[in-house]
């Protein structure tokens, strides 16, 4: 059996365990992972298609790297992956670390070992120089999320764009709810850590401002971008010394802590609080059908668009020339009006 093959065979089986010993259901645990091996021997070019040829599907493995699997949208995201590339016959190997150096070791390990294509959920120019060393290998750099200099292909939303659709889905319930005259107090749960982040939480401070036709005065911010940092800022919030009316948060993983802080200490009354967050997270969902504090998000298509990036990532191992560059994605604002629309 040629070595390829023997690869493929082998990364098999440990997709097959890693799943036996996942947490219930068809998601995977928070940080799983499908190590690359310590000293794999570099299987690039082996069983290559002849020139003019694509690849077959059997031979091709794409390797994801991204963030810990703390929010159920990522679980849901990685899970689609997997299923599709089981289903179309292209082996796939993940691995989900919130640590940067693990990440990059990671993506290190895949490139030793030669895989065909290399997903990355990048944080911005601290992957730089693995993705050149991604290159001269010939492995072709999938950025996602983040964009990159010189990948070889991206697939992401603007994020000030989508900050900025947060802050209309917000605005909307805002003007709806108060009067031209009227203060309102609004908090942002934010992740200042990562750049793509920021911009995003600029997005949504700069449509409530522009958008709201009532005075708003921004009282206070936290980083919450998983539930349980979620929880410690919606704590802080209660104690910021004002009667929020307005939450707004870069995600809904985070916001989903802070609604569970807000909702055990008995905070806020759903005619005059109002939640918004993003990436249509099942938990929000659920919160917003209840019609209670949580009243909006962002639906990004995030999981019904695995086939897609998986579909990108095989083209560029295939050499397809139309899934190199960048790739858009669209989004939708859910409130209760639409919200079963989505669950």
């Amino acid at each position: 059996m040629k070595t390829k093959k023997l690869l493929a065979l082998v990364l098999s089986l440990m997709l097959m365990l890693s799943a036996l010993s996942g947490c219930g259901g068809d998601n995977p645990a928070p940080d799983s992972k499908t190590p690359a091996p310590e000293g794999s021997t570099p299987v690039s070019g082996e069983n290559s298609a002849a020139p003019g040829e694509e690849k077959p599907l059997s031979d091709i493995t794409i390797a994801y790297v991204t963030s810990a699997l703390t929010t159920q949208i990522f679980r849901d995201q990685v899970t689609a992956m997997e299923k599709y590339c089981k289903e179309i016959g292209v082996n796939f190997l993940y691995t989900a670390e919130e640590d940067m150096g693990a990440q990059l070791e990671a993506c290190e390990n895949y490139i030793s070992m030669g895989v065909d294509c290399l997903i990355v959920h990048t944080t911005g120019d601290t992957f730089a120089a693995t993705m050149e060393r991604c290159q001269e290998a010939g492995i072709p750099w999938f950025s996602y999320d983040t964009k990159m200099e010189g990948d070889d292909a991206y697939y992401g939303w603007e994020n000030y764009d989508l900050g900025y659709a947060i802050g209309r889905n917000a605005s909307e319930w805002v003007n709806a709810t108060f009067s031209e005259g009227d203060t309102i107090y609004a908090a942002s749960n934010n992740y200042p850590s990562a750049d793509f982040l920021k911009v995003r939480e600029q997005g949504y401070r700069d449509a409530v401002n522009e958008l709201c036709k009532c005075k708003v005065e921004w009282v206070a911010e936290a980083e919450g971008g998983t539930i349980d940092k979620g929880v410690t800022a919606g704590e802080n919030f209660i104690q910021c010394g004002y009667d929020l009316n307005l939450v707004c948060a870069i995600n809904d993983s985070g916001l989903c802590g802070v609604y569970e802080a807000f909702t055990a200490a008995n905070y806020g009354d759903p005619a005059t609080l109002g939640l918004f967050g993003c990436d249509s997270d099942p938990e929000a969902l659920k919160a917003i059908s209840e019609e209670g504090i949580y009243k909006g998000t962002i639906n990004t298509g995030l999981v019904a668009l695995a086939p897609d990036f998986i579909d990108i990532a095989v083209g560029l191992a295939q050499g397809k020339a139309e899934a190199k560059g960048d790739h858009w994605g669209d989004f939708v604002l859910i409130t209760k009006e639409n919200v079963a629309d989505w669950m």
